[in-house]
């Protein structure tokens, strides 16, 4: 039977493909082998290197792994496989049709190295990367269903506790994504507080990487152990970096030379305000300025000697005074989105007996666990890129009592509960029995040890209102209610119990694991 036009494209495009990528024609194979179909052989116009294939797994494989759409593999024909390119593949899949899989993706190279490269990215896009060398070699290749199963049994993406760097590794947070990109577009600053691990730091990623992407000019810092002096000079090095970006030539400054290093013998305290100033007339829109670990510029709460967070409070406070200035003359100005668990830089009146010039600077946004509904698309996701099912409803009740929609805690009683899947059994579904006995594990790096190091983390931050949870969540009915009406009549007393998410509006416990260690 004749072949239709798009039969005969596709034909050529294959042919080509396998003449120029080593490994590319056994690479066909084994998707033949399998009953896989690439329907699109894409050869990038960027890089020639690289090429997009399209496939359509066939029924029992997509049952299996819940891959139900069709996946994308990148070709890339690289000696060395380099962060970016699996952040290409992330994007594109952000980016791409909607009848992309979203949550897996294949990647062909010779390097041998690049598995090792997708394992330290757990947690984030899941990519089942294949050797073209080993596709060329002697030895029995196992096949394209097996490799799919291995990946999804040996990477654990719930094991995550650094903050989210990647698009398709965040989750939920739309009612707070919304909120920061309202206030951005206005030019009002914002800053995010809540408990320890909740995804502030996530939030700023990837509220960060957004804003880029709609070519607003941003820059970030992260002032966790900064002086004054480097505070000072990384924020006018990225403004001099964004402007040569966007502009191809930055204006002449005391502070900095022309090509953005630091000017060997300017008095940076004395001429940083003025080339700020400068560099934000030369921008053709707000600056949006995201700083991490805020906190840290407030004395007594910070890493840094008394003396130098109070240097550290006072440049902040000459931003203010730039963004004040700049508004009053009808200029662009910078808004700001900070983070923190403290926000004393931003409540308080006073600092060491005098006006806190700081107090109010910003709008207060509490970032409080996920919601349910968050949580379950978190849990489910991360669930499919390891061949989980948590189908049963009772499953995420039980996350959502026990951890109240803290991400970590959550990925972690998870994580300690795929542990316990019988060998490579795929797709398994998550019993509650199993969950149970994830909340019960002793020992370092359990749910169990995370949930106390939240706990203690609040003491620390908000010991005055730790002190009154054994009072809260007291099993004699006189004293809870006592305590509920002490902290119903006197909410300075109980400002962050509910906002950061450690009881609920009732005062009762939000993450109910935390009860046991507050009565024990």
């Amino acid at each position: 039977m004749a072949s239709t036009h798009n039969q005969q494209v596709l034909a050529g495009h294959k042919a080509k493909f396998e003449r120029r990528v080593l490994g590319g024609r056994e690479f066909n194979k084994l998707l033949h082998e399998m009953g896989a179909e690439p329907y699109r052989f894409v050869e990038d116009q960027k890089d020639g290197r690289r090429w997009w294939i399209y496939i359509t797994l066939p029924e029992n494989v997509r049952d299996t792994f819940d891959l139900h759409l069709e996946v994308l593999c990148l070709s890339a024909s690289y000696e060395r496989v380099e962060p970016r390119t699996l952040d290409t593949i992330a994007e594109r899949l952000r980016k791409g049709e909607a009848r992309l899989d979203p949550d897996f993706a294949i990647l062909l190279t010779p390097d041998a190295g690049a598995e090792k490269l997708v394992r330290r990215r757990r947690g984030q896009l899941p990519i089942l990367t294949i050797d073209s060398n080993e596709l060329l070699g002697d030895g029995r290749l196992i096949s394209l269903r097996e490799r799919i199963a291995q990946i999804m049994v040996t990477h654990d993406h719930y094991d995550l506790t650094k903050p989210i760097t990647e698009p398709a590794a965040f989750y939920g947070r739309r009612a707070e994504v919304r909120e920061l990109d309202f206030a951005l577009d206005r030019g009002q600053s914002v800053g995010i507080f809540g408990l320890r691990k909740a995804g502030k730091t996530s939030l700023l990623n990837y509220v960060e990487k957004h804003r880029a992407e709609k070519g607003k000019p941003v820059v970030r810092l992260d002032i966790s152990g900064l002086t004054a002096e480097q505070f000072q000079l990384s924020l006018l090095v990225e403004c001099h970096k964004l402007v040569r970006n966007r502009k191809g030539i930055a204006p002449r400054l005391t502070s900095l030379t022309r090509d953005g290093r630091p000017h060997p013998v300017a008095n940076l305290a004395t001429h940083w305000i003025n080339d700020l100033d400068i560099l934000l007339d030369a921008l053709d829109d707000r600056l949006e300025m995201f700083v991490d670990e805020i906190d840290q510029a407030w004395p007594g709460r910070s890493n840094l000697e008394v003396d130098e967070a109070r240097a550290l409070l006072r440049c902040l406070t000459q931003l203010r005074g730039i963004i004040q200035r700049r508004e009053a003359e009808d200029k662009d100005g910078i808004g700001i989105v900070c983070a923190g668990v403290d926000p004393a830089i931003f409540e308080r009146p006073l600092v060491d007996g005098r006006d806190n010039l700081l107090y109010k600077f910003v709008r207060l946004s509490f970032l409080s666990p996920m919601k349910k509904d968050e949580m379950q698309e978190m849990v489910r996701s991360l669930g499919k890129r390891m061949g989980l099912r948590y189908r049963d409803p009772a499953t995420i009740d039980f996350l959502f009592r026990e951890f109240g929609g803290h991400p970590l805690l959550t990925r972690k009683a998870c994580s300690a509960a795929a542990r316990r899947r019988p060998d490579d059994v795929i797709p398994w579904h998550v019993p509650v029995a199993d969950l149970e006995g994830a909340l019960h594990l002793r020992g370092p790096n359990t749910p169990r040890s995370e949930v106390a190091d939240v706990l203690k983390s609040f003491t620390d931050w908000f010991g005055d209102e730790a002190a009154m949870l054994p009072l809260l969540w007291s099993e004699d009915p006189a004293e809870q209610r006592d305590a509920r009406d002490w902290a119903e009549s006197e909410p300075e007393m109980a400002a962050h119990l509910v906002s950061y998410g450690i009881t609920d509006e009732k005062w009762a416990p939000r993450i109910h694991a935390m009860r046991d260690l507050v009565l024990k």
